[in-house]
């Protein structure tokens, strides 16, 4: 009987030849996955880049002259300073007239001096005694000529619309209405009216806005 084949023994570790292409295979293999996954990575980056810069932004509140003037008045608390004013809670603005709604809202969440905002709606015949602002620029010059004679020599920052409101005596007026095409000519500064109300105000105030004193009109 012939002797049964034995089948043929493998070899101990595979030939370098062999071992060599097999690890070049599998490093580029490894290679091309990882700049498959850098590609895809960079394309959704990229489309991310574009969503964003492409969805429109959220538009700011579209408010007219006369709500944008507690825009005004807050910054002006910010150079004008009261007497004893460490004593006080919070700015109450005390308004007279009909503004709308936002006018308030327009003085959330602000802080000067590390305090906040009280709002007050006040009718024409109110005490005026706890106002550190009194905003008067949705009244008419009759109601706003009583109201700063009521307020002279009290410390309260009037402010109003129109040249003649400072003439009458007030404090800050505004000009949005006539919108002008120069910042610094939006509103003016009584100084006068300001050292009638004992008020102290910043330098810096006066050279935003135009200053001026007080004219024989001045009640």
């Amino acid at each position: 009987m012939g002797q049964k084949a034995q089948p043929a023994a493998l070899p101990a570790e595979l030939p370098q030849a062999d071992t060599g292409r097999t690890l070049y295979f599998t490093m580029k293999r490894v290679l091309s996955l990882r700049a498959s996954l850098i590609r895809a990575a960079s394309w959704i980056v990229a489309a991310w880049s574009c969503l964003a810069f492409a969805a429109p932004a959220q538009e700011p509140a579209q408010i007219d002259g006369l709500s944008s003037s507690a825009e005004y008045i807050a910054g002006f608390v910010r150079y004008i300073h009261w007497q004893d004013e460490e004593r006080l809670q919070a700015w109450n603005v005390c308004i007279v007239g009909s503004l709308p709604a936002e006018q308030d809202r327009a003085y959330a969440d602000r802080l000067v001096r590390g305090k906040p905002f009280k709002v007050h709606r006040l009718d024409a015949e109110d005490p005026l005694g706890e106002c550190q602002v009194l905003d008067l620029t949705a009244v008419d010059a009759g109601t706003a000529r009583k109201l700063l004679a009521r307020a002279r020599h009290l410390p309260i920052l009037a402010v109003g619309s129109g040249g003649a409101f400072c003439s009458a005596g007030g404090q800050i007026c505004l000009h949005l209405a006539d919108s002008p095409t120069n910042d610094r000519q939006k509103f003016e500064v009584n100084i006068s009216a300001m050292r009638e109300a004992a008020l102290g105000v910043s330098a810096r105030l006066l050279t935003l806005g135009t200053s001026r004193t007080a004219s024989k009109d001045t009640p």
